[in-house]
């Protein structure tokens, strides 16, 4: 799969990634949360370029903020930079997430 800075995922795609237990990485970038996603790991965007970290090879790296722009836009790049090339947003962040869990 090429990478491009647009690489996004659907709720939908994320959550079928999930059931089908294909490997995957949820990272939340947000420095407040509002709700997030089980699983996932809380590595604020500002500490991204600080502390660098290994992930497995085979794993698709899914970043998210809050909106699924911004934060995660950034993050996204930063991971790029540090030489991580399976690297998704997740459209519309934490809040699709929610809005597709339901009340």
């Amino acid at each position: 799969m090429t990478s491009t800075a647009d690489d996004v995922i659907s709720v939908g795609e994320l959550k079928e990634r999930l059931q089908q237990g294909a490997p995957t990485v949820l990272i939340d970038v947000r420095l407040a949360k509002v709700g997030t996603i089980p699983g996932a790991l809380q590595i604020p965007v500002t500490d991204l370029e600080d502390e660098p970290r290994e992930y497995p090879s085979d794993a698709l790296l899914v970043v998210f903020c809050q909106h699924g722009h911004g934060a995660s836009e950034y993050a996204q790049e930063v991971l790029r930079e540090q030489g991580h090339r399976n690297v998704s947003r997740l459209a519309g962040g934490v809040d699709a997430w929610l809005l597709a869990e339901g009340p």
